[in-house]
């Protein structure tokens, strides 16, 4: 965390830090939450968390959504360290850990992609609304990954207001206070789960090992739940809950 942030209440202090910590996952979803709000950004908008929208008979779940008079906004939080690779075609991207260790995750492009269609269809608004926000860790390095495009936004957490501003000064008003209360009418019932719905939504996600098809088995690090195949150590395949 950097001093001057801390001051300008861009990331916690070290007080909302402890006593929102759980796990590495969960304080970088925090992280990103807090630096969209406490006043960070100007004009009319409403940040939600843990949306779980329907989508094909399931859910999908989305970690932050900004209703932005400019804008939708979707977020996809990755909290990793060490060095990040992956291109936009491919299926997983991989994290290079400094004692050479690797791990695979599925494509955050494409995963945020699937948010996006089920919040298209469920609000009745075309995907080019929304903006895919992909964004990483201060603790990695982004070393080979798309470049940003006006829908899709690469970033480390650092820069993501910087990035963030910059867009929203260039774009023009799309909705009115009235109407991104609306869209909130709609959505906030969704974030209101019970835990059966939220482990349902986990055993839907189930699937098969893409690498060597094998079962993927729920386990539990130190940036919390992940999926892992079954074969481990045989086949190292790892990908993120959501």
């Amino acid at each position: 965390m950097g001093l001057w942030e801390i001051i300008k209440g861009e990331q916690p202090g070290i007080i909302k830090s402890i006593l929102n910590y759980e796990n590495v996952g969960q304080f970088g979803e925090f992280s990103t939450e807090y630096a969209l709000t406490n006043n960070n950004l100007e004009g009319e908008l409403v940040v939600l968390k843990n949306i779980y929208v329907p989508y094909r008979d399931k859910t999908s779940e989305i970690d932050l959504l900004m209703i932005h008079e400019k804008g939708i906004f979707v977020f996809e939080s990755k909290n990793y360290s060490g060095w990040i690779f992956g291109s936009a075609e491919q299926l997983n991207w991989t994290q290079s850990l400094p004692n050479r260790e690797k791990h695979q995750f599925y494509n955050p492009i494409r995963q945020n992609q699937t948010h996006i269609k089920a919040l298209s269809e469920f609000l009745n608004i075309p995907t080019s609304s929304f903006t895919s926000y992909i964004v990483f860790s201060e603790r990695c390095s982004l070393k080979s990954v798309p470049e940003n495009t006006d829908q899709i936004i690469i970033v480390r957490r650092p820069d993501m207001l910087k990035k963030l501003r910059m867009q929203l000064r260039s774009s023009v008003n799309l909705y009115t206070p009235e109407e991104i209360m609306q869209l909130v009418q709609k959505l906030q019932p969704l974030t209101n789960k019970s835990e059966a719905e939220k482990q349902q939504h986990i055993d839907d996600i189930k699937e098969k090992c893409p690498f060597c098809g094998s079962e993927l088995v729920l386990r539990r690090g130190k940036y919390g739940q992940f999926w892992g195949c079954s074969a481990y150590p045989k086949c190292k395949f790892t990908r993120p809950l959501k």
